[in-house]
């Protein structure tokens, strides 16, 4: 990364499709060299109340949004965080250089796929339904006996889902969709987190009560990833290293504390262990 700062101009405007929410792709400037010659540095997130945000006015506010923040800037880059579609998201981080994005599930299926900078949140997923089942389930085939599944498209409980070649599958282009499918009864279970069913049923006031878990999957953790093509050893090691000098600082510390405050009242579990937020009570 480059010794001179430099900008680079606002060069494109996209749309994206998930409610008002528009791209700006704008130049940038670094405290270093740039991250590869001319290519573009891009950093992407996708929409998770509460922890990635937009208010009213546009601004993105949240935990992870502070935390990324902080570790660009540790790491002397500068550069907005831009809000995307989960499947645009993935399509970006896999396609192109340079692209940092967060919050990816550490899966062995998508090990290869990205440079995995730092954790960021841990959470269980699992499959809720209000059907009644004659037995506990205790495994991914088991949930053949449900119609349909909903799933957010192209996240990995989907992936999940299609490596069982699960034939029951309902992908939505948001979770809010998704449960909002079980609730009015056109799927017949979700496969999401606990921590994201106990945001959008209770602080959302989805209405969704007479749902339960039928189903624990297992424990998943976040990261921030940057994409692997082309981008250069050099960038990886020096946000690998801002998130490690990062996280051992007092800023952190500060975010983490006010963060958990704002967040005390929510009806999600939450506490903070080496640098991870956990999604469950200590």
């Amino acid at each position: 990364m480059m010794q001179l700062r430099r900008m680079f101009s606002l060069y494109k405007l996209a749309s994206i499709s998930t409610g008002n929410l528009v791209i700006l792709l704008l130049g940038f400037y670094y405290g270093g060299a740039s991250a590869q010659s001319s290519e573009d540095f891009w950093v992407l997130a996708y929409p998770e109340p509460p922890f990635v945000e937009q208010t009213d006015k546009g601004k993105l506010t949240g935990f992870l949004v502070d935390e990324v923040n902080g570790i660009l800037t540790t790491a002397g880059i500068h550069q907005q965080i831009l809000l995307a579609p989960w499947k645009r998201l993935e399509q970006e981080a896999k396609i192109k250089a340079n692209v940092l994005a967060f919050a990816l599930t550490r899966t062995a299926e998508s090990e290869q796929n990205y440079h995995w900078i730092t954790p960021l949140t841990a959470n269980v997923y699992s499959v809720y339904s209000s059907q009644k089942l004659a037995s506990p389930l205790n495994n991914l085939e088991q949930l053949s006996e449900f119609d349909s599944i909903a799933v957010l498209e192209n996240d990995v409980r989907h992936k999940i889902l299609q490596a069982q070649n699960a034939k029951n599958i309902h992908a939505y282009t948001s979770w809010s969709e998704a449960i909002d499918s079980v609730v009015n009864e056109h799927s017949s279970a979700i496969f999401f987190s606990d921590a994201g069913m106990q945001y959008f049923c209770r602080v959302q006031g989805k209405g969704c009560s007479q749902l339960e878990r039928v189903f624990m999957y297992e424990e998943t953790v976040t990261y921030l990833t940057l994409s692997k093509l082309e981008s250069s050893p050099e960038l990886v090691n020096r946000l690998k290293n801002a998130a490690k000098q990062y996280k051992q600082s007092d800023a952190f510390k500060r975010i983490s504390k006010y963060w958990l405050k704002q967040y005390e009242n929510l009806p999600i579990p939450m506490h903070m262990e080496e640098g991870v937020l956990n999604l469950w009570n200590k």
